[in-house]
């Protein structure tokens, strides 16, 4: 047995207090650390708490060799400048070093046996400490190392607004986010030929999920949406964001599909106040036949409940030639959203929360269904299906039936009418399999509330529900309430190209919109990525980067 092990209880506890003596980040113009009472760091001491917890209850033994080199390297390296500099470039060493360690006499087994993908070491098992593993474990350290040393070049936060990040009053609250495609384990084995170019190693679920939760942590995100987690892989990815005070709200993907969204929000910090779980597949309609789904919260400040706002998150439809039925399940998931964020009708028209809107649209930059976010109007009726200019079979004026009551303005018609009125429900008509059905719905209901528009028609419908008020079904235009900006401007000062994934090339699919909120800092994007190898390696877990951005959040004025 090691000698580590057998040292007292006490000496521990004291190097992991050293460890977060040493455990500061610090931005380029150090702006800002890491205190206890960050108003949007996780606090230290929690996370102290956690790893206690974790240390000396009911842990492996690869896990106690994980900690056992840990608190050795912190403790015996506190006069190293060249390692404390690369603790504070790094504040969390993932668990991939615990393999690297040779002074110890555990076996640790290189493989990922749980995972039907296998690793190139598949049921093999490395004595660490031994002339006859040095060279497999020095080639994945060396992967890890240079891996890492390339992605960490790539991605720094920078600042749109040069300010301190921790000026939080009674008036305003710093708000970080953070969007990430994590890729499910059941669709990269199930699409495997996708990453036949990737070294098998990276691909394993254990390496990707603590690769994944280093980089999601270190961002230290008041909120956090995840695309594509895997519903059986949910309980033990949640575990740290339980201990470290995060509430969640989760929606798998309809029918058969095994993945969907998480919403992590840290309830230490901010209050849920309304919710909606978004089903974008509607029976018997084609252009929503596919099992996406979105996630929309209302949340409050829980220090100062008049600062709200609403977050919402996505995962579009994949297929490139189909951004007709992706600009169809947009107006859906907008319906919503402007069902929750509504505040109030002023003499200038309908006030709203502030929203950020993120997560994986698979569409590219200043494409249809892009410009109809930023630029709230998009005309579909002539173009083809790509949302281009066709001469070959264009789109109609009609693209979802008046049946799901939505308008061409992205507003629920009976809420709407309901808003104006005070009279009729207020009931959202969209199916979901977690709710009524939608023929359920409206037999439930009055059928006289709905009796002003016709549902059996795909010409234009145009429905006056106030003097001088008038809503729209197949116009052929969409156009919808918010100003959305993006985070991210698609280019660098050199016009490069940012990217998220690769899809046969590096392109960008993912983006955070905002619209009420003030911008101080975005988590840059890689532009070019030659440098870096296939994704995921054994830097990055996922085959999309994270994106992130911090806001200040104003009190709303009503």
């Amino acid at each position: 047995m090691n000698t580590a092990s057998k040292l007292p209880r006490k000496i521990y506890v004291k190097r992991l207090d050293i460890f977060f003596k040493l455990f500061r980040y610090k931005s380029e113009h150090h702006y800002y650390d890491i205190v206890p009472f960050s108003p949007f760091h996780m606090p230290r001491l929690a996370i102290k708490q956690i790893f206690l917890r974790n240390f000396y209850e009911n842990i492996s033994i690869s896990e106690k060799l994980s900690w056992y080199n840990l608190m050795g390297k912190f403790s015996c390296t506190m006069a190293n400048s060249t390692a404390q500099q690369k603790l504070n470039q790094t504040p969390m060493e993932p668990f991939l070093e615990t393999y690297y360690n040779s002074s110890n006499g555990y076996e640790i087994p290189l493989t990922c046996p749980s995972e039907n993908l296998a690793c190139e070491s598949n049921m093999q098992t490395v004595v660490l400490g031994t002339d006859t593993c040095v060279e497999t474990s020095m080639s994945l350290k060396d992967k890890y190392i240079t891996d890492k040393q390339r992605y960490k070049a790539m991605r720094k936060w920078k600042y749109s607004k040069r300010e301190k990040l921790t000026s939080n009053s009674e008036e305003c609250f710093i708000l970080r986010v953070l969007s990430f495609n994590i890729l499910a384990q059941y669709l990269l084995e199930t699409y495997r030929f996708l990453y036949k170019e990737h070294d098998k190693q990276a691909l394993c679920w254990e390496i990707r999920r603590q690769l994944l939760l280093e980089e999601i942590l270190a961002a230290q995100a008041n909120v956090i949406c995840l695309q594509e987690m895997q519903e059986e892989h949910l309980e033990e990815f949640l575990i740290p964001f339980k201990e470290l005070g995060y509430n969640y709200l989760y929606k798998r993907r309809t029918n058969d599909k095994k993945d969907g969204l998480l919403f992590l929000y840290h309830s230490d910090q901010l209050t849920l106040i309304d919710y909606s779980k978004v089903e974008l597949y509607q029976s018997g309609i084609e252009l929503l036949s596919r099992d996406n789904v979105g996630i929309i919260a209302k949340l409050a400040v829980k220090k100062n409940p008049q600062i709200q706002l609403v977050i919402a998150t996505t995962h579009l439809l994949y297929n490139p030639r189909r951004n007709d039925v992706r600009l169809g399940q947009t107006q859906l998931l907008l319906a919503e959203i402007e069902r929750v964020a509504f505040l109030e009708n002023t003499m200038t028209g309908s006030k709203y929360l502030p929203i950020i809107l993120m997560g994986d649209f698979n569409l590219e930059p200043h494409s249809g269904v892009y410009k109809f976010i930023v630029e709230g109007a998009f005309e579909y009726q002539g173009k083809g299906k790509n949302l281009e200019q066709t001469e070959y079979r264009p789109l109609s004026n009609s693209l979802i039936p008046p049946r799901l009551f939505i308008t061409d303005n992205c507003q629920h018609f009976n809420v709407l009418k309901h808003r104006l009125h005070g009279e009729g429900t207020d009931k959202v008509m969209l199916e979901s399999s977690e709710h009524q059905k939608l023929e359920e719905n409206i037999s439930a209901n009055n059928s006289s509330n709905y009796c002003e528009v016709n549902t059996d028609t795909t010409n234009l419908q145009t429905i006056e529900i106030a003097d001088d008020y008038h809503v729209k079904f197949c116009s052929g235009t969409l156009t919808h309430p918010f100003h959305f900006n993006s985070v991210y401007k698609h280019k660098n000062y050199h016009g490069e190209r940012e990217v998220t994934t690769n899809q046969g090339e590096w392109i960008t699919v993912d983006y955070i919109f905002y619209s009420g909120l003030e911008l101080l800092e975005k988590y840059n994007l890689p532009t070019k990525c030659e440098n870096l190898p296939t994704i995921p390696n054994f830097a990055v877990g996922s085959d999309h980067f994270c994106l992130g951005a911090t806001f200040k959040l104003h009190k709303s004025k009503l």
